[in-house]
């Protein structure tokens, strides 16, 4: 029987960047604690954005924020993988020579970046995000940072993958969250090794876990998991990594798989 199902946010249960949640998922999301069954949010998003996108069910539930870096019920933090300065800085440097891209940092709480350009209204507006414009990141931000993401509209993954990829990618997990975003984080701090602490921390195994992703940050995730959904409208690389392909996002295909889920363990 399934004791926890996680899924990805943009993509999967939402449209990128916008808060257009299928409303059935509140209650299926009840529905499933009443039956034993827990439910986590995983995602590039910080934590405040999946908590009110999340409002009616938000103290119900578990997030791994900032693509893996942080994993939380909605008081605590269970863990964080901070990025050490003298490696972020030198990546923001690296990161400003991609021409059109735009940088956020991700602390605990707040997301920061460096100028109130078209990803910072984006990200308060339409993502929901804490998030301060404050200048100059190395003379500011003296706070644990858990993640950072680039920014560039259209060819985010390939401008990164140029230069930037190269020289980071042995020492950080550097991957695609949408067309626009790159996020690069610890390796060991992705979504699937996040997973897999709270399958610890909750006494849950692999055979025990459903999972739904769309783009390439999910693979680990599926991964973690015996039942592994890629939604419908997934990149080629989740569909082949994952064991089934649900319906895609514009027929709510993750709700309709949970619900006939629930359906066939007569859950109540």
């Amino acid at each position: 029987m399934i004791k926890l199902i996680a899924s990805d946010i943009d993509g999967t249960l939402v449209p990128d960047g916008t808060d257009k949640i299928d409303p059935r998922m509140m209650d299926v999301i009840k529905r499933m604690n009443r039956n034993g069954i827990k439910f986590v949010g995983a995602s590039g998003r910080q934590f405040a954005s999946m908590y009110r996108l999340f409002s009616p069910v938000a103290e119900d539930i578990y997030y791994i924020t900032d693509n893996g870096s942080i994993l939380r019920d909605y008081k605590n933090v269970l863990s964080m993988n901070v990025i050490e300065k003298k490696d972020l800085w030198g990546m923001v440097r690296d990161a400003k020579k991609i021409p059109k891209s735009d940088i956020m940092i991700c602390g605990q709480d707040w997301a920061y970046c460096e100028d109130e350009g078209e990803m910072f209204y984006w990200l308060r507006d339409s993502y929901k995000f804490n998030i301060k414009v404050v200048g100059d990141f190395e003379t500011y931000i003296t706070e644990d940072i858990a993640k950072m993401s680039i920014y560039r509209i259209g060819d985010c993954e390939e401008a990164v993958n140029e230069e930037f990829t190269p020289k980071w990618e042995k020492k950080f997990l550097i991957a695609s969250a949408g067309t626009m975003w790159m996020d690069i984080v610890k390796y060991g701090a992705d979504k699937g090794s996040s997973l897999r602490k709270l399958q610890n921390i909750l006494g849950i195994t692999p055979e025990e876990t459903m999972v739904f992703g769309d783009n390439l940050n999910d693979i680990g995730m599926l991964e973690a998991a015996s039942e592994s959904y890629a939604i419908g409208s997934a990149r080629d690389e989740v569909k082949a990594a994952a064991k089934y392909i649900a319906p895609p996002l514009s027929e709510n295909g993750e709700t309709e798989v949970i619900m006939a889920y629930l359906d066939s363990i007569g859950a109540e």
